[in-house]
């Protein structure tokens, strides 16, 4: 027996060191083929080398395996019935709505020009994914003196007779997992929608005049979709208005996170363009937007298997240039008697409460809930959230608090949710935000291995670094930053020592820092805050309100405090971003 084992030993041993030759042979292959190519397929062969899947099939086969017998193709016709079937019970829409009626030509400010084409073509990024015609973006991109004349001619008759090339209104949908391996088609995939290059800098172009019209008429809690606005901006807020509050005494807040089912898919056609139509939008160009929307088709891709195509009967294609900006429109009159903050279809409402007060968030819960019914929307009570961040010394104090309910349904209590990607605790701590950033950018050391295994230049290794595991680590530190206790900046810092070790083995954190150049994630993550706090003291920010008035300084001494500090009762909020 154990000499059979030994044998067993052996030649496990014999296929392990066979199997890693191979592995490095491949690897050797991948690097070559990395220099030859050049810095356009430099991350995709990256990719490759550490084994993140670059393949949209082989991404989708665990759920094909599991729904269809293994069948991509026909897993892409199932989900793009699916996607269809979401939309089914809406008005489709067609050329019997007043918006088609126009009598009127086509007024000067909008024809467009051959220069605002070439200008357009220029700034399409070279490696951008192409639509359904398979045009690359390389091409319209170099040859843009030449396409830019029958392209602008293309895009003015379109104004003027309201008609819109059918293939420019085809998409290639990607079905994108939510979750990792995905499970469910309803539940687990999001579908990016793919469409020709030249349609999007069409699109462009229209977007401007909508952003112009529209412009000052958006709900002033929205922060999505909008020029010089960010996450960073609404989450710095919200948390900061939290902190103020929890600075009295008796102060408890609800907090309440809205989720939308299928939110871009179930734009009802009809009321977006009757909204659109309330901004006084122009008639050419509503009538144009009417046009984008009329008797879309999109199809699934995955890998190289496509779905039919299907005709959905409402929403608005995602990762396009007007889907966002119809959503903000859609969604604009969505108001509550509590702040209701919006970054798109991220909808958090809050209610600041003394313990002795009687709590009306209910209120607007339901006009939100009133809301969603007269405009075929939903909202997904299961994923919806509440957080109730309080500090009182009474530990039941929580549990005396009645859910929040939609539609008959509790919402979830809570002890910390994600919000727009930062974790948000119920005591307004980070430590869980910090567990959660560690742990994914552990995992993605594993790549640095891997490509170091692979040959990879140290120089190389560092960029990896830079560009894939810092970024989880630093991602909207203004929100966090400022009130995180020494012993959790540790806990980030030793994934940046682990790297670096990892890289540069025998050398010490600190010379390692100096021979490639880099500070500790603990100076960077000041840098950036000092460097987000310069845009907000200028005036125009719309973040400038929470600053108090300067001060008027007499004498020119070494240290000026332009702003008074607030007078705070508790660290964590004399410790939070603003102050």
């Amino acid at each position: 027996m154990s000499d059979d084992l030994n044998q067993a030993k052996i030649l496990r041993n014999k296929v392990n060191r066979a199997a890693s030759k191979l592995k490095y042979n491949f690897y050797q292959t991948q690097i070559a083929a990395m220099h030859e190519s050049g810095s356009h397929d430099w991350w995709k062969h990256m990719k490759t080398i550490m084994g993140l899947k670059t393949n949209g099939k082989s991404c989708m086969q665990g759920l094909a395996n599991k729904t269809t017998d293994g069948d991509c193709g026909l897993l892409a016709n199932t989900m793009n019935d699916f996607f269809v079937s979401v939309s089914d019970h809406l008005p489709r829409l067609n050329k019997s709505h007043k918006v088609f009626d126009v009598n009127e030509e086509l007024p000067d400010q909008y024809v467009i020009s051959v220069c605002t084409t070439f200008k357009a073509l220029e700034s399409v990024k070279a490696n951008k994914a192409t639509g359904p015609d398979n045009i690359p973006a390389w091409v319209l991109r170099n040859y843009a003196n030449v396409l830019a004349p029958p392209l602008t001619a293309i895009f003015n008759n379109s104004l003027r007779e309201g008609v819109l090339p059918m293939e420019w209104k085809m998409a290639n949908v990607i079905p994108l997992p939510k979750t990792s391996p995905p499970v469910s088609i309803e539940k687990d995939i999001r579908p990016i929608s793919l469409t020709p290059i030249a349609a999007k800098v069409f699109e462009s172009i229209i977007m401007k005049w909508v952003d112009e019209t529209i412009e000052g008429e958006i709900d002033a809690k929205q922060f999505g979709g909008i020029s010089g606005t960010s996450t960073t901006d609404v989450l710095v807020e919200l948390v900061h208005m939290w902190y103020k509050a929890t600075d009295k005494l008796n102060s408890y807040i609800r907090v309440v996170m809205l989720d939308f089912s299928k939110a871009f898919d179930l734009i009802n056609h009809h009321l977006l363009l009757d909204k659109l139509q309330s901004y006084g939008l122009p008639a050419h160009i509503l009538r144009w937007m009417a046009t984008f929307l009329l008797d879309r088709a999109q199809r699934v891709k995955i890998g190289n298997e496509y779905s039919h195509s299907g005709h959905p009967n409402g929403g608005v294609p995602q990762r396009t240039l007007s889907g966002p900006k119809c959503f903000l429109v859609y969604i604009n009159d969505l108001r509550t008697t509590v702040p209701l903050y919006k970054y798109v279809d991220d909808s958090t409402l809050f209610e600041i409460c003394d313990r002795n007060d009687v709590s009306v968030i209910q209120e607007s819960v339901d006009i939100a809930a009133r809301w969603t019914e007269q405009n075929d929307m939903k909202i997904n009570s299961e994923k919806s959230k509440e957080i109730i961040i309080s500090f009182a010394q009474d530990g039941n104090f929580r549990s005396t608090i009645p859910n929040i309910k939609i539609d008959g349904r509790d919402i979830a209590q809570v002890c910390h949710a994600k919000l727009l990607g930062v974790t948000i605790s119920q005591d307004l701590t980070w430590n869980k935000h910090v567990d959660n950033i560690v742990k994914k950018a552990g995992k993605r050391l594993y790549m640095l291995y891997q490509l170091k295994r692979a040959g990879i230049t140290q120089k190389d290794l560092v960029s990896v670094y830079v560009s894939v595991v810092r970024p989880v680590l630093e991602y909207e530190c203004p929100v966090w930053h400022t009130n995180l206790p020494q012993y959790l900046s540790d806990n980030i810092e030793v994934i940046q020592k682990r790297a670096l070790k990892c890289i540069f083995p025998g050398l010490g954190y600190a010379e390692i820092l100096r021979r490639v150049n880099l500070d500790t994630l603990n100076v960077r993550r000041d840098s950036i805050c000092q460097k987000y706090f310069d845009k907000i003291k200028v005036g125009t920010h719309r973040l400038n309100y929470l600053l108090p008035d300067k001060r008027h300084i007499k004498y020119n001494v070494r240290q000026q405090n332009v702003y008074p500090l607030p007078v705070t009762r508790t660290n964590r909020f004399r410790n939070s971003f603003i102050p």
